[in-house]
């Protein structure tokens, strides 16, 4: 099976969205099985399960901060008890645009699995949404899509940043960002390939393998936010991969894991990715496809484990 596992990392999707590229329209890959993504990398699963990848391009160059969320009176959200600082109106209305009939229809009826990877604020446990109906775990809770607005939800609780950004409610239950329990969603993956099947995973992740060593005082809130984020988010993602490494061990089949993933940190000042600046994300995106390319050319059996 080819495996596609999309990271978190907001605006620095368009790093994964550069690597996608190479894959699909320079290597003999020609599809993907099983799509497994997370916040930014939910987003681009929703893309590639429609059918829409070669819109990516230009969806994440042209897109600005406005597009994604809408500022809220901090004062206010606190008086009037809104548990966030960002209205996420505009990603939603971005999401529904590009989730139409059409597109829903081609996700369900494709022969795909695809997982978009959410937090249920109220069991504390990862949520997986998918396409089809997965193996169960005891690390996350599955729900089959059954509709297009649930689809689109799925899409958005995936990528709203807690805090930052709205809770979304399914059900009776409020979900966001993945990536507080997965960066890298790997436990759906492992947990649904045949055992004795060769594989093939493919990991576009928005972050470095090591965390960036900052020399200089964190004297102000903000500044000791992010970097405590970029802690987490190292953390959150070492345990993912380290999911993936069991897997590979213990498995009887043949898997290749090619591992896609920048030099060095982003965007230094907003690790959470939000940060939409079009200059920056044209560059990531160069460097997305030259680091799949080298990745794919220096290593044919896979660069992991």
């Amino acid at each position: 099976m080819n495996v596609l596992i999309t990271s978190g990392g907001g605006a620095k999707g368009a790093f994964s969205v550069g690597a996608l590229q190479y894959l699909l329209n320079e290597t003999d890959i020609g599809g993907f099985d099983f799509i497994s993504g997370t916040s930014t990398g939910a987003l681009i699963a929703g893309m590639v399960g429609a059918g829409k990848t070669g819109m990516l391009e230009e969806i994440y160059l042209n897109t600005a901060n406005a597009d994604i969320m809408k500022p809220v009176n901090l004062v206010d959200s606190l008086l009037q008890g809104r548990p966030y600082v960002y209205d996420s109106e505009p990603l939603a209305k971005q999401i529904t645009t590009q989730m139409d009939a059409v597109a829903y229809k081609k996700i369900m009826q494709s022969s795909a699995t695809i997982c978009f990877n959410s937090v249920c604020l109220q069991t504390g446990k990862l949520s997986v949404f998918a396409s089809k109906a997965v193996l169960p775990d005891r690390h996350y809770d599955s729900f089959l899509i059954d509709s297009k607005e649930m689809l689109a939800n799925a899409m958005l609780s995936s990528s709203n940043q807690a805090v930052f950004m709205n809770p979304v409610l399914i059900g009776n239950q409020q979900f966001v960002d993945g990536g507080n329990k997965e960066v890298v969603p790997t436990r759906v993956v492992v947990n649904n390939l045949p055992k004795n099947e060769t594989h093939d995973i493919y990991i576009l992740s928005n972050n470095p393998t090591d965390l960036v060593r900052i020399d200089k005082s964190f004297d102000d809130i903000l500044s000791v936010l992010m970097r405590s984020i970029s802690i987490f988010i190292h953390e959150v993602r070492e345990n993912d991969l380290e999911v993936l490494s069991t897997f590979k061990k213990i498995s009887p089949s043949k898997v290749r894991i090619f591992y896609i993933s920048p030099e060095d940190e982003l965007d230094v000042d907003f690790p959470t990715g939000l940060r939409f600046d079009n200059v920056r994300m044209q560059k990531w995106m160069s460097q997305g496809k030259r680091k799949a390319r080298k990745i794919i050319k220096d290593h044919p059996e896979g660069n992991m484990f």
